[in-house]
């Protein structure tokens, strides 16, 4: 099932999203859950498949800072952020997920 903007969403409502815990590992849906904080500040809790979570936060509309003490970094290519934690953790989260509608 998708929602308005084509975004997968699990039976329960759950947002899924592309993501990767390992090197080499490839990119696989993982749970997700948007806690919104005013119209451009928010944390997105990520849930991989094997157990544990990663949060993302965003500031004005962009990805800010994560939970992992390790290199925070990502691009944009349109609406689409790609995110990199340390030397593996991979995370593709859209502009919508973060903003709304």
């Amino acid at each position: 099932m998708q929602d308005a903007y084509g975004l997968a969403l699990a039976a329960n409502g759950t947002l899924q999203i592309p993501c990767a815990r390992y090197v080499g590992q490839p990119m696989a849906p993982c749970a997700a859950n948007v806690t919104r904080k005013g119209t451009d500040k928010a944390d997105v809790t990520v849930t991989w498949p094997d157990g544990g979570s990663r949060v993302i936060s965003f500031d004005a509309g962009l990805p800010a800072s994560s939970d992992a003490g390790s290199d925070f970094r990502f691009t944009r290519e349109g609406s689409l952020n790609m995110i990199r934690i340390g030397v593996s953790e991979r995370f593709e989260i859209m502009d919508t997920v973060v903003l709304g509608d």
